[in-house]
């Protein structure tokens, strides 16, 4: 009999001379993309929120020519485009947000500025993409705002 013979070593005695290096990269690799990733979107979400998307949105939606033209329940279809710019407290913003509803699709622009509470819609309309048809809800703003 051999005196020398010893039990097999195990998978973690074998490897892990490779496996912690690997792993502890892998580890900083995935924190990293995950704490980018969540920069980035509360960077996006910030900008959005600072636009009043979800209002203009919530205006939209309730609008009864808007619901004529794409039905309901009327939903974003996308990212859209935001844009914001404050100079000496005074801002500026553009959205361009892509909806549809049950009956077609289209997409609400929106320029706004001023204030929060005081702000000026210069643009405040839907173009439909199936009948080509521009709604204007500055109209209805203006008459909300007065009563």
């Amino acid at each position: 009999m051999n005196e020398l013979e010893t039990e097999p070593r195990s998978w973690w005695s074998r490897n892990w001379k490779w496996v912690v290096p690997l792993g502890g990269c892998f580890t900083i690799i995935i924190g990293g993309i995950l704490l980018l990733g969540t920069a980035i979107f509360g960077f996006f979400s910030s900008v959005k929120s600072s636009t009043g998307a979800d209002e203009i949105l919530l205006m939209a939606q309730t609008n009864p020519q808007v619901i004529e033209a794409l039905g309901e329940p009327i939903e974003e279809d996308g990212i859209g485009s935001y844009s914001v710019k404050i100079n000496n407290g005074h801002k500026t913003s553009e959205v361009t947000l892509p909806i549809s509803g049950p009956k077609s699709s289209a997409t609400l622009n929106v320029k706004s500025s001023g204030e929060d509470d005081n702000r000026v819609y210069e643009v405040f309309e839907i173009y439909v993409d199936e009948t080509g048809e521009t709604i204007d809800l500055r109209d209805n703003e203006i008459e909300e705002g007065a009563n």
